[in-house]
């Protein structure tokens, strides 16, 4: 049974810049990866997927405004192609895809798409925080390459992969420049448990090596923390993406400072694109006593209520919150409940300003369309969408310091020299 699920994502525009770092976590799933469809809050519910016809698109039930001549000039056009093209034919999925796609972009909304099965399944896998991989990491070189890095202790490592060896083929289909990064991740994750064997070349080795590795569980965390060495006072805890895992991450990051005696806390929602609605809701109440954290604007004008929930609260610190251009979506959610709520300033630069909910709709063959059903407003009622939160303190990006963190221990520190 397909399922729909509610959650925030990231832009198209900052998922090429993280991907043009070109290092991406092996399993195998990255941020960038998580997120490639763009910014956007996605709500997921359930519903019931009827059967596939054999007929692509045929039994596509048309709604009162639409007229079935329209379907029938989209089959004659079908049978034109497939009569009188020269070449080699795409498979009737392949078109059916490309149907679905254009009918999304006919909408004219960046965050209204379609999403074939294998970025679904990544996506939905990178949002719960673990999947099965190798315990690696993944680049690709000047000559287009792909090295690997094994991470300590992992299975990688444990299968004898070093550092520096070049991928040539995954359970026996060769790898070649024409396959994106992407699909390379998608033939190296798995089932948890199942092995995959890789052909790798090392050095000037004139033979190739073979292992096999037992994908394993590897998760990826989204929350780090630290007690900052120029403030020993001031804590700091970075949340870089919302998934199903935040909450529980985010208890263990404040019960740790909190037996370290902090007094300041800096939140860290920079180059955060997204993630899980309910994670953010999640991290907003270990903030907040009550109230509300977000309303949802609907198209039909009426307005849906999220407020505080449940939860194990932080210790009531001084905070500071850094945001910068990257800060989108279920990042803007906390960001905004706690400027607004009074309970933290924002440093750095505007946000990206997504603040628009999308709805996945999982298709009975795994893929999905997301598609844009209201926004989001933070609890002034302010719309952030194309407009984004504007910092209490603005501090732009430096190459040579990271001038928001050194302005945030200034605010929080400096405020309590002066009480």
């Amino acid at each position: 049974m397909p399922d729909t699920t509610k959650q925030p994502t990231r832009a198209k525009t900052d998922v090429d810049r993280l991907r043009s770092l070109g290092l991406t976590f092996l399993v195998i799933a990255t941020l960038a990866i998580v997120f490639m469809a763009g910014f956007g809050t996605h709500w997921l519910t359930s519903r019931v997927a009827g059967d596939t016809p054999d007929n692509p698109l045929a039994e596509l039930a048309i709604g009162n405004d639409a007229q079935p001549t329209e379907f029938g000039v989209f089959w004659e056009a079908w049978r034109i192609l497939q009569r009188d093209f020269f070449g080699d034919q795409p498979a009737n999925q392949q078109r059916t895809y490309a149907a679905i796609q254009g009918l999304a972009q006919s909408y004219d909304d960046p965050y209204t798409y379609f999403v074939e099965p294998q970025p679904r399944q990544r996506e939905k896998e990178n949002l719960s925080g673990e999947f099965g991989g190798i315990g690696a990491w993944v680049s690709t070189d000047d000559q287009g390459n792909i090295v690997l890095k094994p991470m300590p202790g992992r299975a990688a490592e444990t299968a004898g992969i070093l550092e520096g060896d070049i991928l040539v083929a995954i359970n026996g289909t060769e790898i070649t420049t024409e396959l994106s990064q992407d699909q390379v991740l998608d033939m190296i994750r798995g089932p948890i448990g199942e092995p995959v064997e890789l052909q790798l070349r090392r050095g000037d080795a004139a033979d190739l090596v073979t292992v096999s590795v037992v994908r394993e569980r590897v998760e990826t965390p989204s929350v780090e923390w630290r007690v900052l060495e120029e403030s020993p006072k001031v804590g700091y805890i970075a949340i870089r993406q919302f998934t199903e895992r935040t909450a529980d991450e985010l208890d263990s990051a404040i019960a740790d400072l909190n037996a370290k005696d902090i007094s300041f806390l800096v939140l860290d929602l920079r180059h955060n694109g997204g993630g899980l609605l309910q994670s953010s809701i999640d991290v907003a109440s270990r903030f907040l006593n009550d109230g509300v954290v977000l309303f949802e604007r609907k198209n039909d004008g009426s307005r849906e209520t999220y407020r505080v929930e449940a939860a194990q609260r932080a210790p009531n610190w001084p905070t500071a919150v850094l945001v910068d251009g990257a800060t989108a979506s279920a990042a803007e959610i906390v960001a905004g409940a706690l400027q607004d709520r009074g309970r933290a300033q924002l440093i750095g630069e505007k946000t990206y300003g997504k603040g628009s909910v999308q709805l996945i709709r999982d298709l009975s063959d795994g893929s999905s369309v997301h598609v844009t059903v209201a926004r989001w407003q933070t609890p002034n009622g302010h719309e952030i969408n194309g407009v984004g939160l504007s910092p209490n303190i603005e501090s732009p990006h430096q190459d040579d310091i990271d001038a928001p963190l050194a302005e945030a221990i200034k605010l929080l520190t400096g405020n309590v020299a002066q009480n």
